[in-house]
Formats: structure tokens, sequence, C-alpha cells
């Protein structure tokens, strides 16, 4: 099944927020379930849900492995409708801002907090490439601290910019095999 040919952003829900107030949103907009999936982390969730809305357009909850991450995502077929789409759910969640997903990531003092923020960022990141993501992506791909270069490549895989390649490829040669494998 096709979700469509266009994407809206992938919203970070806060904390509290999870799949009952995405179940309940569906239903305020008459949604259609069409897929239910859990575990799968393979490609990186632990949840999956995906309902028809509003003509040619899906509405996609997800919860990230391992961290736990949750959010919502508009898909469809007209470019139009998923950016409208988007912005009702967006008001609907309010979801993580950019600083707020960018000052967690900077705050983190613990390395396994920092991979988790770097992860929820990458996921919450713009469709587009956006410098403050990319700096802090690419960075963390770089850090001395081979944990954190891999919180940076999940992040960098979420985010799937084109821009982010050149600090990837520097992960194929990196000194540590499962680094290397993952790159």
């Amino acid at each position: 099944m096709s979700w469509g040919r266009f994407r809206g952003r992938r919203l970070v829900l806060r904390d509290g927020e999870g799949e009952r107030e995405v179940v309940e949103c569906a239903a305020l907009m008459k949604a259609d379930m069409k897929r239910e999936v859990s575990a799968s982390p393979e490609v990186g969730l632990s949840r999956e849900i995906t309902w028809a809305v509003a003509g040619r357009s899906f509405l996609h909850y997800g919860q990230e492995y391992p961290y736990g991450s949750r959010f919502v995502m508009i898909t469809g077929a007209g470019r139009d409708e998923v950016d409208t789409l988007t912005r009702i759910v967006s008001d609907y969640f309010e979801p993580l801002e950019d600083a707020e997903l960018l000052d967690a990531v900077v705050c983190a003092r613990e390395v396994e907090q920092r991979r988790a923020v770097l992860v929820r960022a990458g996921i919450g990141a713009p469709v587009s490439c956006e410098g403050a993501f990319l700096a802090l992506i690419s960075e963390a791909m770089r850090d001395q601290n081979a944990r954190i270069r891999e919180g940076g490549l999940w992040a960098a895989m979420y985010a799937l910019w084109p821009e982010l390649l050149p600090a990837v490829m520097e992960l194929t040669v990196d000194p540590e095999k499962l680094l290397r494998a993952q790159a």
C-alpha cells in the first residue's frame, strides 16, 4: 500500500502524550485504521499505526526504538493537503519545537541521555535541511565518543538529508566496527 508521494514533518509528541492521544485524534478526524505493527526494531520502531484521513492522506503514529520517542506524521498524494493536515495535527498536539529539540541535545550531560535526545532531534528535524539541525547531527557523528557518533548516525537516518552524507561517509571508515557496518 502506498502512503502517498509527499510527507509532512514528523511532529515529536511531548511527555505524557502517546498512542492513546493519537487514537483519540484519529477518531475525531473520522480516520480509518489501515495498518498496525508492533516491534519492528530493524526499522527503528517499536510501534506504528497508520490511518487513512481526508481524501488521499494518512496519519501515522510511531514510537521509536530503543528510546521510545513518540511522533505523528502526515503523508499523502497532494502537497497542499499534507501541509494543511500537518498544521492541523500540529495545532492539536503542540509538539516539541525546534528550539526544544536542539536545546535538549546541547544541555544533555550524560552519554545515553545525549544519544536519546539526538535521535529525538533527528526524528523531529524539518523535512528539508536546516542549518542548526545539520550542524548538531554532523558534529555528533564526529564526536570523540563512539556512542555519541552512533546516536548522530541514527539521527541522520531519521533526518535523511543528502547534506548529511559526508559525515555518514566518514563513519564508513570509523575505528568502531559496528559504526562502520551501520554507516
